[in-house]
């Protein structure tokens, strides 16, 4: 099922939102950007399902996961120096069949 992305206005970098009621295939947060690198400040991951639910996080490889998080729970992260997603890479999740929602800010350069 398609992943719903919605951009709150930020000053400087990105805000993403991105929303799911199944996110069991891998789903584009962010697209690439030729040339550039997205690098994360802050992740939010929601489960809104009944039970735990997995996921990934990832660009060329794998950034954050495989995460089990439980039932209607949120896990976040806030990155200090920021985690580089890599050039040329969409930042992407992969979960098991649940209703997501993941919220990210950052900075493309």
């Amino acid at each position: 099922m398609a992943i719903t992305v919605t951009s709150p206005q930020a000053t400087v970098g990105f805000i993403k939102n991105a929303t799911s009621a199944d996110a069991s295939g891998t789903e584009t947060i962010i697209a690439a950007v030729a040339g550039k690198s997205h690098n994360l400040r802050h992740v939010t991951f929601n489960n809104l399902t009944a039970g735990a639910l997995s996921f990934t996080l990832s660009g060329a490889a794998a950034l954050i996961g495989a995460v089990s998080v439980g039932a209607n729970s949120s896990l976040q992260w806030d990155f200090n120096p920021p985690l580089h997603v890599g050039v040329n890479q969409a930042l992407t999740i992969t979960a098991g069949a649940g209703n997501v929602c993941v919220f990210c800010q950052g900075v493309t350069e």
